[in-house]
C-alpha cells in the first residue's frame, strides 16, 4: 500500500483509467483564479533565481498571521518544515499522537528519533482524552499533534493545546503541532496555536490543501523560540522554494473572495455529507471539523471496499495503515455536492 493512499498516477498506469479521487483532501474549488493570472503575468520570472530570503513572501504570511517576519520559516510544502525541524531539534524520544500523518514517523526515525504514540480512543470518537493524555506523558522531548487531526477530523481546543503546553513546559518537552487543515475551520485566526506565542510550541502550516496546490509544494512554520529559528536554516536547502510557489503565497493569502467562498462551502459541505453519510447501513462515521472524513466499516474490509470503488472509477483512501486503526477504516475527501453524492450512493451499494 501506498503510504499516503491513493496513488492516481500508479492506477493509472494499471489500466485504471480516469478516476474520481477521494483519497486526496484537496478544496474542490480548484486553483485561485488569481493566482493564476499572477503566474500568466509573470511567467518571465522563471529567468531568474528566486530571493533566496523569500522576504516579500515571508512578509505576506506575517500579515496574514499578524506576526514578525523573524518568526517565519518557509518550505518547500510543510513536509520541508517537518524535516527540517526534526533535524534542528534532534529529539532523542518523541510522543506522537495517532492516528495520524506517516511523515512524521519518517521525519523522526530520520535522526534515530526513539517514537511512542499515544493512541486516540476509538470509544471517544478518536477525540483527545486532555486528562489521559497529560498523565500518559513519558519523558521525552517532543510531542506531536496534528490539529486538526488526520484522518480523524477531530479539533483540540485552544485552551486545552494551552494546558498540554503548560504541562510540558513543566517537563522541558517540545511541542509541535501541525495546523494544515485549520484554514477549513471558520474563524481559524482565533483558535490557533500561533495565538499564544509560545518558545515552547512549534507550528506548521501548508498552503496546499486550502488553496488547492498540492503540486505546487508551499509551507511554512511559525516559532517564537530564536534557537531552534537560528539553526533551522543550517539544514535547509538553498532555492527550494520555486519562483511560482513565491507568487502563490504573495497572491493566494489574500483573494479574499476565494477564501470567505471556500469558508462557506466546507461549513456547509461537511454538516451535509456527515448527515447523508449517516443513513448508510455497514458504517460506523465520525463526525468532522474539515475538509475530509473518518469512516469504520463494520462488516467490510478497506481494501475491500476500495477495489470495488475503484471499479465504479472512484479512490477513497485505505486508512489502515494509520497507527491506530485496522482494515475497517476508509478516509474520504469532502468535495463539491454532485460528486460527494455520487461516491455517498456507490459507498452505500459496496458496503452492503
Amino acid at each position: 500500500m501506498d503510504l499516503h493512499g491513493g496513488n492516481i498516477y500508479k492506477l493509472k498506469r494499471e489500466g485504471k483509467g480516469e478516476l474520481l479521487d477521494y483519497s486526496s483532501n484537496i478544496n474542490p474549488l480548484g486553483v485561485p483564479e488569481k493566482f493564476k493570472k499572477s503566474v500568466i503575468e509573470n511567467f518571465d520570472i522563471l529567468e531568474k533565481y528566486p530571493d533566496p530570503d523569500y522576504i516579500e513572501l515571508r512578509e505576506s504570511i506575517r500579515k496574514y498571521n499578524n506576526i514578525d517576519i523573524e518568526n517565519i520559516v518557509v518550505g518547500n510544502g510543510a513536509t520541508e518544515i517537518l524535516f527540517l525541524y526534526m533535524k534542528s531539534l534532534k529529539p532523542k524520544k518523541a510522543f506522537v499522537v495517532a492516528p495520524s500523518f506517516a511523515e512524521y514517523r519518517r521525519a523522526l526515525e530520520s535522526i534515530d528519533c526513539e517514537i511512542e504514540y499515544f493512541i486516540l480512543d476509538e470509544r471517544e470518537n478518536f477525540n483527545l482524552n486532555v486528562e489521559k493524555f497529560i498523565n500518559s506523558i513519558p519523558q521525552c522531548d517532543l510531542v506531536v499533534i496534528c490539529n486538526p487531526n488526520n484522518p480523524t477530523g477531530n479539533f483540540i481546543s485552544l485552551e486545552n493545546i494551552q494546558r498540554i503546553n503548560g504541562e510540558l513546559k513543566k517537563k522541558d518537552i517540545k511541542l509541535f503541532i501541525d495546523e494544515a487543515f485549520i484554514e477549513f475551520i471558520k474563524g481559524w485566526e482565533k483558535f490557533t496555536a500561533v495565538n499564544l506565542e509560545d518558545s515552547n510550541i512549534f507550528v506548521m502550516r501548508a498552503l496546499t490543501k486550502f488553496f488547492a496546490v498540492p503540486g505546487l509544494r508551499l509551507g511554512y512554520g511559525i516559532s517564537y523560540d530564536k534557537e531552534i529559528m537560528k539553526t533551522l536554516p543550517k539544514y535547509k536547502e538553498p532555492w527550494s522554494i520555486n519562483s511560482f510557489a513565491d507568487i502563490a503565497g504573495k497572491t493566494m493569502l489574500w483573494d479574499r473572495e476565494y477564501i470567505e467562498k471556500s469558508e462557506s462551502w466546507i461549513e456547509e459541505e461537511k454538516v451535509w455529507f456527515y448527515n447523508e453519510a449517516l443513513k448508510i447501513e455497514g458504517i460506523k462515521v465520525y463526525r468532522t471539523n474539515t475538509n475530509f472524513i473518518l469512516i469504520q466499516l463494520l462488516n467490510k474490509s478497506s481494501n475491500e471496499v476500495r477495489e470495488k470503488l475503484i471499479e465504479r472509477g472512484i479512490v477513497v483512501r485505505d486508512a489502515s495503515n494509520f497507527v491506530g486503526l485496522n482494515n475497517h477504516y476508509i478516509r474520504l475527501a469532502i468535495k463539491d455536492r454532485e460528486n460527494n453524492m455520487k461516491v455517498l450512493k456507490n459507498l452505500a451499494e459496496v458496503v452492503r
